[in-house]
């Protein structure tokens, strides 16, 4: 139905609707100028606080106060902005004495809250230098007086926020100190009792081994070697003692009809058996009196032959083994025994010393392992004990007011002129909202009357061309008549309006 409306008619239903859209216009205007008017004044004060940054070089003191600017505000602001801190800030400073008893606490708690402005300002856009606390009321005394009352609170909960948190940080950091040192204490008295205890089985003996090898293997070779070389030099002695004639016992009461070859056979024989012990079968003078012996056992063999013994020789006397070689076969005997009890002693000792490097892999793993659990928990008790010195330090310097804080620029002045309601704005606002409602009205009213006003409304109904129209005529008497009424229809919703008006006005002040 607007899609077929014209500009022109716009216009024909303004020309015609005109005293509909004065009344409406009319009403609403001064509707609204009257609440507008009734409204009170209300001040505005506000304060800047200034982020001063750490005054020690964090570099030097890292602060342990990890959270940012932005986010220890916001939790700042939930704490000083709760109901229970309002409300002791409205007691103390007296603030809405008309509202007591007649609203409940929590609309002046919502009142107060509604009153207070936080604005942030970023420096160069990057990070929070400053930040805002506004305040408005009734009264511009206690408005400079409860943005003061504000900051005030914002600076003392930013000091014991990170109070809080850097005594926290500290008391953590020493509880994991303790627990840390207690573990490292229990990890070193382990070590302890495993070096004591496997003393042999540490990486630090395995060099001690190892030249411990080297000696006994190298010893037991030796043992080895003279058994060999004692078994061979018995072996000798037992040749010559078997191939050489007996000895003659001198003591004896009977004698031999020995011939002057066998004396000298006797006494070669001894002297060879003597060369044999002290320098071997291949010594030129042992080779040398071997080849006289074997000449003269040749000789004494022929001349056997040629005078076979008597078969009534005379009692020969009693012969013996050859005492030298008796001697020198016992002694191998007893350095042979001797060696051999020893080597079984020799080898015991080297398995000994091989199994302890037999299990050294496996037990420098386990040691290893013990080393790396105690150089982790020894690099952790460290860093811990740097990091609970440098929250120390942090500590100290917000105590002394050295670390971050929250500064007053300038404090909450007592403002001299009311910030609002900007009355000129609200009443220019009115008036364009009474043009719309009127104009708006008057299309509604036209759409409602189906009465013909035009010829062209009557062509589109007839479906036929219309010749000519004939306007409404008035006479000056019905005009003078109608400009009358429109001017008491005007007058009367101007009283209305008023009245209207000025009973919102109690109303809307609840919202200022």
């Amino acid at each position: 139905m607007f899609g077929e409306f014209e500009l022109k008619d716009y216009l024909d239903i303004a020309r015609r609707r005109k005293l509909v859209i004065t009344l409406t216009a009319a009403a609403v205007a001064v509707m609204i100028a009257v609440i507008v008017m009734r409204l009170p004044n209300f001040y505005r004060s506000e304060t800047v606080i200034m982020v001063d940054a750490q005054q020690v070089s964090p570099s030097l003191v890292p602060s342990s106060v990890t959270s940012s600017v932005l986010d220890r505000l916001a939790t700042i602001q939930q704490q000083v902005m709760s109901p229970s801190r309002l409300k002791k800030v409205a007691d103390t400073l007296g603030l809405y004495p008309d509202m007591r008893g007649k609203v409940s606490d929590q609309d002046i708690i919502r009142k107060m809250q509604k009153a207070t402005t936080i604005e942030v300002v970023n420096a160069n856009g990057r990070a929070m230098g400053s930040f805002r606390i506004a305040f408005q009321g009734s009264d511009p005394q206690m408005v400079a007086r409860t943005a003061n009352e504000l900051a005030n609170q914002f600076i003392d909960e930013n000091l014991r926020a990170r109070e809080g948190q850097s005594k926290g940080t500290t008391d953590f950091l020493n509880s994991e100190l303790q627990d840390t040192k207690k573990q490292l204490e229990a990890k070193e008295a382990e070590m302890g009792r495993i070096k004591s205890t496997y003393i042999m089985d540490l990486p630090e003996s395995k060099q001690y081994h190892l030249e411990a090898l080297t000696t006994l293997r190298a010893q037991l070779r030796q043992s080895q070697d003279r058994v060999t070389y004692d078994q061979q030099q018995k072996s000798v002695l037992q040749a010559m003692l078997a191939t050489s004639k007996p000895a003659v016992d001198l003591d004896s009461d009977t004698v031999d009809n020995f011939s002057p070859l066998q004396t000298q056979i006797q006494k070669i024989e001894t002297n060879l058996s003597d060369l044999r012990t002290h320098y071997g079968p291949n010594y030129p003078d042992v080779k040398k009196l071997q080849a006289q012996l074997d000449d003269l056992k040749a000789k004494k063999a022929e001349e056997d032959k040629n005078n076979p013994p008597s078969q009534t020789a005379m009692p020969v006397r009693k012969t013996v083994k050859n005492p030298v070689i008796d001697a020198q076969l016992q002694k191998l005997d007893e350095e042979i025994a001797t060696e051999t009890k020893r080597q079984p002693q020799l080898q015991e000792e080297i398995d000994f010393h091989s199994s302890k490097l037999e299990r050294e892999p496996v037990f420098e793993q386990q040691i290893a392992g013990l080393m790396r659990d105690y150089d982790t928990l020894r690099g952790h008790y460290n860093a811990l004990l740097d990091k609970k010195l440098s929250a120390e330090m942090s500590t100290e310097l917000d105590a002394k007011q050295e670390g971050e804080r929250f500064v007053i620029l300038d404090p909450a002045p007592v403002p001299d002129s009311p910030a609002g309601p900007n009355r000129s704005l609200l009443i220019t606002v009115g008036v364009v909202l009474g043009l719309l409602a009127g104009f708006g009205l008057a299309v509604a009213v036209e759409m409602s009357d189906e009465t013909v006003r035009s010829e062209r409304e009557a062509e589109n109904i007839i479906g036929k061309g219309i010749l000519v129209g004939i306007p409404k005529i008035f006479t000056r008497q019905q005009r003078t008549l109608k400009q009358i009424r429109s001017a008491a229809a005007l007058a009367a919703t101007v009283v209305l309006a008023a009245g209207l008006g000025y009973m919102l006005s109690g109303v809307a002040a609840r919202f200022f």
